[in-house]
């Protein structure tokens, strides 16, 4: 016996009622693992700015003005950056973050973390242009090592691990902590 045309609905609408609850469990195990990621990638940051040395005689070194930290293009952190930041400071001074899609209308910048979706080109033409700021630049991609950022985050069986680019430093007059350096998963040795 045919079932039903009401039954075969019915049937098609519990099938289709069971994918959609898989696919949205399993999207949300994925945002939750992206949110974990960042908000790694987040303490990473804040260590960053404790074991970075900008120029003494830059108006970055100077002792009482914030460390801004500006995300540029999109956010992945949402809210695990300010939370990171909450109340911390390093050397006395307070971090300030900011999101911008334009760091260089921003005085005073310390690190850039570059989420830039844009092409490569305007990878290259920021970095460039934060690198002659003595801004520490940051990233996550292969589109941001290529373009020569300083630190670049790597996800390495599932961890969050960071890679250096000593000769990006060197031309952002930035001295990295050697406790950092030690740390690195990769360290781009600076040339003389």
């Amino acid at each position: 016996m045919k079932p039903s045309r009401s039954t075969q609905l019915g049937w098609l609408a519990m099938l289709l009622i069971l994918v959609c609850s898989q696919q949205t469990r399993a999207g949300a195990e994925f945002r939750g693992a992206v949110a974990g990621e960042y908000a790694i990638k987040a303490v990473f940051l804040y260590n960053l700015v404790k074991y970075t040395d900008w120029p003494p005689a830059s108006s970055l070194s100077a002792t009482d003005l914030p460390i801004v930290v500006a995300v540029v293009g999109d956010d992945p952190f949402s809210h695990s950056l300010d939370e990171a930041v909450k109340d911390r400071t390093v050397r006395g001074r307070p971090i300030q973050i900011v999101r911008t899609n334009d760091p260089r209308s921003i005085t005073n910048l310390h690190v850039a973390f570059l989420n830039t979706s844009g092409d490569s080109a305007r990878v290259n033409e920021l970095v460039q242009s934060l690198t002659a700021r003595s801004v520490l630049t940051v990233g996550d991609s292969d589109r941001t090592a290529q373009a020569g950022v300083a630190v670049n985050f790597v996800m390495v069986q599932g961890k969050v691990r960071f890679d250096i680019n000593q000769n990006a430093a060197k031309r952002c007059k930035i001295e990295l902590s050697s406790q950092l350096l030690k740390l690195a998963r990769h360290v781009m040795e600076a040339e003389n």
